[in-house]
């Protein structure tokens, strides 16, 4: 308890400071609901000329977009210290939270809160209000797929930022497999096949942070459910295996690339 009392008071913190400058706020707020609201649009079109992709339709893509941007939102406001992580650790960051008996990991989640994710948060809100016509059990379920893949999500955060424990440049590398990952996280899930769908579902898991998901509000059902809460759980478990044996290097004085 007094590990969440921490996380949350200094997640609190840095909510207020991400709010200090009111109008660099809003104006990244409605930057990214514009940036948003212009890829739904695109989707839109492409829908009207071509109807569906293997078998999904623009009710399917827009409870995807919706549930993306949703638990981007979520993970990035609230433990948004993952989006640098990775550059943390190499600037050495870290060592001052060593000192304090709270842990490490929940510490370097909740330093950071993203002013632009409300824009992700508030379209993603809407669109699920709106575009996906969801009835009272299929909000339920949206809220579980956002939950599940929200802790997908920050799992292969944690995993790629902790690659700076053991390589020089992974601040660079961790943000460039988040940017894939939330790219391949954008698409109809049946518009891969072959490598690509391995790929997805594993070194860059989009699969289990919207796809996965997605299919459990689409198609209810035990198996999805299983799968959904099965693979996040699963990254969460490798990624708190991951930080705490690169922070048993780091304690022992190892630098990256040694």
């Amino acid at each position: 308890m007094g590990a969440l009392s921490t996380y949350r008071a200094q997640a609190a913190l840095a909510i207020r400071t991400s709010f200090s400058d009111r109008t660099n706020f809003v104006l990244l707020v409605l930057g990214m609901a514009v940036n948003n609201g212009f890829w739904l649009i695109l989707w839109f079109l492409f829908f009207t000329g071509f109807r569906q992709v293997g078998g999904w339709r623009m009710g399917d893509l827009a409870r995807l977009l919706g549930i993306l941007y949703t638990l981007f939102g979520v993970a990035t406001v609230f433990a948004g210290g993952y989006r640098d992580m990775a550059g943390a650790i190499l600037r050495g960051e870290i060592d001052a939270l060593l000192t304090q008996p709270k842990p490490v990991l929940a510490r370097m989640l909740a330093r950071e809160s993203i002013a632009s994710a409300w824009g992700d948060l508030s379209t993603g809100v809407l669109i699920l209000a709106v575009s996906a016509r969801l009835d009272l059990a299929g909000a339920a379920l949206a809220v579980a797929a956002v939950a599940i893949g929200a802790v997908a999500w920050l799992s292969a955060g944690v995993i790629f930022s902790s690659l700076a424990f053991w390589v020089a440049g992974a601040r660079s590398l961790s943000r460039d497999l988040m940017d894939f990952t939330l790219m391949f996280a954008s698409y109809p899930g049946p518009i891969y096949g072959g490598w690509a769908k391995v790929a997805a579902f594993t070194v860059l898991p989009a699969g289990f942070v919207a796809i996965a998901p997605v299919d459990l509000v689409r198609r209810p059902s035990l198996e999805a459910a299983g799968i959904a809460v099965g693979a996040a759980a699963a990254y969460a478990a490798l990624a708190l295996a991951v930080f705490s044996l690169g922070l048993r290097r780091y304690r022992r004085g190892a630098s990256p690339g040694s």
